[in-house]
């Protein structure tokens, strides 16, 4: 028979119990921290840049949150230190959660256990009341890396058929769970000669355009580059998605693949002030295979996604930096010293 553990061995692991929980079978809250100092000034300055970079778009704080709180009221934090606080949360995984909605723009946030009670504010997703529709068809989903549990997800829907044509949209979204944080529809439609009578014209005009190449003329040689005599879809379509800067950034062609003799445009969705952002177009009729794309941030970083270039096949296409002020990116003239794309 065991003999009976002493009392003060029993009191010692209790204690330990208590002070890593709270309290008996309850779990210690957890605070999001976005950042820590030992002078409060510098942690509202921190905050004064997220707010202008609109870092809480996807979230709903708690009352008188973000703030800029002492360790004294966060148990188990190191003392004689100021933090800025998100909120609490009173699971890890709610901790996490929250955490991930910033993250993208906050990227040294961190969730950290308290060793005793505060009071809880749990900042939510602030969700979009945006149900899918019954013809929407999933056709990709891309996680973010540096922030566990949002998605970048793609959706193809509002099929329609005009003639030979066959359009559709392409939704996309950020998400995290059931939460839809962000949406862009980026419509399609079918161009050219779209009725009997238009393509009946059309022809007409390939005919006397065909004639006059004939005869020499390099304008209906031109010309002829550029007619058409069926009616074709020009939808939007995600060829690749970019994580390098922490972020999904995906490369999106806008075009119809059914005319060869032309490349689509191309532009970046990406996230940015809560929103997925559109860039400027990144390419001309007849450039590079947007399938190639690179980014490459002019500095390593939490900051990266403010300021890169873009490269297809080694080729320089554009530098794009970030405008708080009108939230999007804007393309400069000519590429920064020091790139070799």
């Amino acid at each position: 028979m065991n003999a009976l553990r002493p009392a003060w061995s029993v009191l010692a692991v209790l204690s330990c119990v208590l002070s890593s929980t709270g309290a008996l079978g309850a779990e210690a809250p957890w605070a999001v921290v976005l950042g820590q100092d030992a002078m409060a000034p510098e942690l509202s300055t921190k905050l004064a840049a997220l707010k202008k970079d609109r870092a809480f778009a996807w979230v709903k704080p708690a009352k008188g949150f973000p703030k800029v709180m002492a360790a004294k009221a966060l148990p188990g934090l190191p003392a004689e230190q100021q933090f800025a606080v998100l909120g609490v949360c009173g699971t890890k995984e709610e901790a996490e959660g929250a955490v991930a909605l910033v993250q993208p723009w906050a990227q040294d946030a961190s969730v950290q256990q308290l060793t005793g009670t505060a009071a809880l504010s749990c900042p939510t997703p602030n969700a979009l009341k945006s149900p899918l529709k019954a013809d929407a068809k999933a056709e990709a989903t891309h996680p973010f890396p540096d922030a566990p549990g949002l998605v970048l997800t793609e959706h193809r829907l509002n099929p329609r058929t005009v003639m030979e044509c066959k359009s559709s949209d392409l939704l996309l979204r950020v998400a995290q769970g059931p939460a839809v944080l962000a949406e862009v529809l980026m419509k399609g439609r079918c161009v050219g000669p779209c009725t009997p009578e238009a393509q009946a014209q059309a022809k007409e005009r390939v005919l006397a355009l065909q004639a006059q190449a004939k005869q020499g003329s390099t304008t209906a040689e031109l010309l002829l580059k550029d007619s058409a005599t069926s009616c074709m879809a020009r939808d939007a379509h995600v060829k690749k998605v970019l994580t390098d800067l922490g972020m999904p950034m995906a490369v999106v062609a806008i075009g119809s693949p059914i005319v060869s003799q032309k490349k689509p445009d191309g532009v970046l969705m990406a996230p940015g002030c809560g929103k997925l952002v559109e860039s400027p177009y990144l390419t001309e009729p007849g450039s590079g295979d947007l399938t190639l794309m690179e980014v490459v941030a002019d500095q390593p970083g939490p900051e990266a996604w403010r300021r890169f270039n873009v490269s297809t096949a080694g080729q320089h296409m554009a530098h794009l930096a970030w405008n708080a002020r009108k939230c999007e990116w804007e393309q400069d003239d000519a590429e920064p010293e020091g790139q070799d794309m």
